[in-house]
């Protein structure tokens, strides 16, 4: 069975690199004498059980109009075959791999990153997968804006077979390119898709790099980052962000607790009153989110209601209470009204 595994594996490799096909002019960083003036971009793949999707994440870097890349793997400990698939990629490929006992996505990415040797560093989930002209883009940006240090756009939703979801996002929209990007709009509304981004490496020394304790580190890290430097939005699509149902994303509960923990730790970096506004339209955004699916646990977002109100307040009130009243479970418990 093992031999037929090993077999099966090699079949699929040499399929999908028929379906990708290789890029000729793309040389390999170590040795990229082509353009020696273009700054070096390290592209970070923290790789955890995504034995179907990685090879199409690698195939969207290799593949990229822009030359000057290293390209650094690590394995966070896969249980399935991510292993084998990825020895045969490095290879076929030459990147930097590795293979670790688990350790969490932010520990993954900070240890990555510390070694990386790029002026600009893109972060990539291993089943996401690039525009094959992002990097040429957005590094472009970056050279022609030094005020900024941290550049994103928009992403597609694609679902398991890599076809596009139309009208399913996972944040916020960017509302105003100028505003919307500001540390204050950033903490309240979160637009920023981590899939789409590009920063200097000088701006993660500067922020001390991802928390390692943060369930949404990329929200933390973005937050620090709008504290201390400029950030860009392009309104342009730059990558494709893979939906399955077992992204971290869709722990709903987790996540606004999570989110709600970041919120505090900036109490103090910003005036009483900017606080308190933010923090009452996101409470109330999560009890209207929680109402739906997570009656009970809604109720302490209700509970944290000030004498701060506006009409996006009102408005998620409004939803939450209705679905906390008229929103249940069938009969059957599996489907949501």
């Amino acid at each position: 069975m093992k031999k037929i595994k090993k077999l099966a594996q090699v079949i699929i490799f040499n399929y999908f690199c028929k379906e990708y096909p290789v890029n000729k002019r793309f040389v390999m960083n170590d040795n990229n004498k082509t353009h020696p003036q273009s700054p070096l971009v390290s592209v970070i793949i923290p790789s955890y059980n995504h034995a179907p999707y990685i090879q199409e994440c690698i195939l969207s870097i290799v593949n990229q109009t822009y030359k000057n890349i290293e390209i650094i793997v690590i394995d966070d400990g896969s249980t399935d075959n991510s292993k084998e698939i990825l020895e045969e990629l490095q290879k076929r490929w030459g990147f930097r791999l590795e293979f670790q006992a688990n350790q969490g996505l932010s520990k993954t990415l900070n240890k990555a990153i510390r070694s990386a040797k790029g002026k600009y560093i893109n972060t990539l989930a291993s089943d996401d997968f690039l525009d094959l002209d992002k990097v040429e883009r957005q590094v472009a940006y970056l050279e022609n804006h030094p005020e900024c240090s941290f550049v994103f756009g928009k992403v597609r939703m694609v679902d398991e077979q890599s076809r596009i979801i139309e009208g399913l996002t996972i944040v916020d929209p960017v509302r105003d390119p100028v505003e919307s990007v500001k540390f204050a709009s950033l903490l309240e509304r979160n637009c920023i898709p981590v899939a789409s981004v590009m920063y200097t490496k000088e701006i993660w020394e500067k922020c001390g790099g991802y928390n390692e304790n943060a369930l949404v580190e990329d929200f933390d890290f973005c937050l620090k980052v709008a504290y201390r430097s400029k950030i860009a939005y392009i309104d342009e699509y730059f990558a494709n962000y893979r939906w399955h149902g077992r992204n971290l994303t869709v722990y709903t509960l987790k996540m606004c607790d999570a989110v709600w923990e970041i919120v505090q730790i900036w109490k103090n970096q910003m005036d009483a009153g900017l606080y308190k506004k933010i923090a009452h339209r996101r409470s109330s955004s999560f009890f209207s989110i929680l109402a739906r699916k997570h009656k009970k646990e809604s109720f302490k977002y209700l509970k944290l209601a000030n004498s701060c109100w506006d009409s996006l307040i009102v408005l998620n009130y409004m939803k939450g209470f209705y679905k906390l009243l008229f929103c249940w479970k069938k009969n059957d418990g599996t489907v949501w009204q």
